[in-house]
């Protein structure tokens, strides 16, 4: 069984038992698993759902890293939406440090789609700090934000034919403006 990411681990850690978690993006289950191993309600997240009670905390380890910032945004804020005021997110966002920043099909600024792999013809946004910060700061108040290098992270799991080399992402800790 793989392990939780490390910021559903950091989550694990701040939240009561019980707390309701939105995860935005289920991946392999991952997280879904040790956050409901820890006692959490774990609630996939639908922007759609009229009836979704608040949230405490929301998690998204891959979700946030792909689409055009515009489309980015857009869920952003349907997240925010989702979150009782001052809750925390928990997310990953592309590094321009990212080798793949970039390379394959360019499709604005920051967004490109490889052209091979796993991932082939998804689209990528890759954030400078300036960048991401303003990205987020109309709806959250950023408590930690941090580039690493993911490559044993997220490489062989996410990118079974082809593991990661050289990626990097912004890991984020923010909490939702009243």
């Amino acid at each position: 069984m793989r392990a939780a990411h490390p910021l559903a681990r950091e989550l694990v850690a701040r939240l009561p038992r019980g707390a309701r978690v939105l995860e935005i993006g289920h991946g392999s289950g991952r997280n879904h698993r040790a956050l409901e191993a820890a006692g959490f309600e774990v609630v996939h997240f639908d922007p759609e759902a009229a009836d979704m009670p608040p949230a405490m905390a929301a998690i998204s380890t891959h979700a946030l890293l792909h689409g055009s910032p515009e489309a980015i945004s857009e869920l952003m804020g349907d997240i925010a939406r989702a979150l009782s005021p001052g809750a925390p997110l928990a997310a990953t966002f592309g590094s321009m440090l990212d080798a793949r920043f970039g390379t394959g099909t360019r499709l604005g600024p920051i967004t490109f789609a490889p052209s091979e792999g796993d991932e082939r013809g998804v689209a990528h946004s890759y954030y400078d700090e300036a960048g991401l910060r303003r990205a987020l700061d109309e709806r959250f108040r950023i408590a930690d934000l941090r580039e690493v290098e993911v490559d044993d992270i997220a490489g062989g799991w996410a990118h079974e034919r082809a593991p990661l080399r050289g990626a990097v992402h912004w890991f984020v800790l923010a909490h939702r403006r009243f």
